[in-house]
């Protein structure tokens, strides 16, 4: 039997892409400031939720958590271009085009500029590879079916806005996301893509806490002396919340996203002001 093909006219195409649930795409969703957006996210309907990470594990009891009828865990790693590939295909081929990417994944190793040995070395390629190079090459492929009004948000770092000694390859990183997101606007506006970034400060997460302990341990102070240092210059005094951030993840996502593009927005309770 011949097959046909029905073509709806554009505008009635853009109407049925808008009335369906928007898919939701969260690299690094396992923990953190991912996990918060998923948690976020899943409490409304109108979402279906792909969730990957490096732990397979802690991805699927997420989308567990929120329902597998509208939430999936995929294993992916930043370091393999087949497996961003794989995490792609299988994203669109269970609830379609991702209408949003939310680039979280990311790590921090010790990079510093006097370590001259192998491994400061390879932790380095490490970092650059995972939040810049393997980051850079998921955006491009979910961007080549993304909807008309998608959304690719990168989660950055106020480190985008300063230096930070002992972490050369994380400093360099966060600086190179900002240069991606204003190029990508300019090429992704045509379509009605909007591309941004937020960079936390200091939030509430295992990773910062990692950081802390590891910096705390160098100066041979105490975890809370050196997390009360480094909040003292802040004007609130605190870490954001996951959760905080998320929100604003969401408020971008929304109308209130609509005329928002290229730009890198501090949530660093004061410890950037520009």
């Amino acid at each position: 039997m011949a097959m046909s093909t029905v073509r709806l006219p554009q505008g009635e195409l853009e109407k049925a892409l808008a009335a369906r649930p928007k898919h939701v795409f969260i690299a690094g969703a396992s923990r953190g400031i991912g996990e918060a957006t998923a948690r976020l996210l899943g409490e409304e309907r109108n979402y279906r939720l792909t969730l990957a990470a490096r732990s397979y594990n802690r991805c699927l009891g997420v989308a567990m958590d929120i329902g597998t009828e509208r939430a999936n865990g995929l294993r992916m790693d930043l370091l393999d271009e087949r497996s961003i590939d794989e995490a792609v295909v299988s994203a669109e081929s269970r609830f379609g085009p991702i209408d949003v990417l939310i680039l979280n994944a990311g790590i921090n190793l010790p990079t510093a500029v006097d370590d001259l040995s192998v491994t400061a070395r390879n932790a380095f390629k490490q970092v650059l590879y995972i939040n810049v190079i393997g980051t850079f090459y998921l955006a491009q492929l979910v961007a080549q079916h993304m909807p008309q009004n998608g959304r690719i948000l990168f989660v950055g770092s106020v480190m985008a806005r300063m230096g930070g000694a002992g972490s050369a390859g994380y400093v360099a990183s966060k600086h190179a996301i900002l240069g991606l997101v204003r190029t990508m606007a300019h090429e992704l506006g045509p379509r009605g893509i909007r591309v941004n970034a937020i960079n936390p400060g200091w939030v509430d997460t295992q990773m910062a806490n990692e950081v802390l302990t590891r910096m705390a341990t160098e100066r041979g102070v105490t975890l809370q002396q050196q997390t009360s240092e480094m909040l003292s210059g802040q004007p609130i005094k605190r870490m954001a919340k996951p959760q905080e951030v998320a929100s604003y993840l969401k408020f971008l996502m929304g109308p209130g996203g609509d005329c928002v593009t290229g730009q890198g927005i501090d949530l660093s309770c004061g410890s950037v002001m520009i």
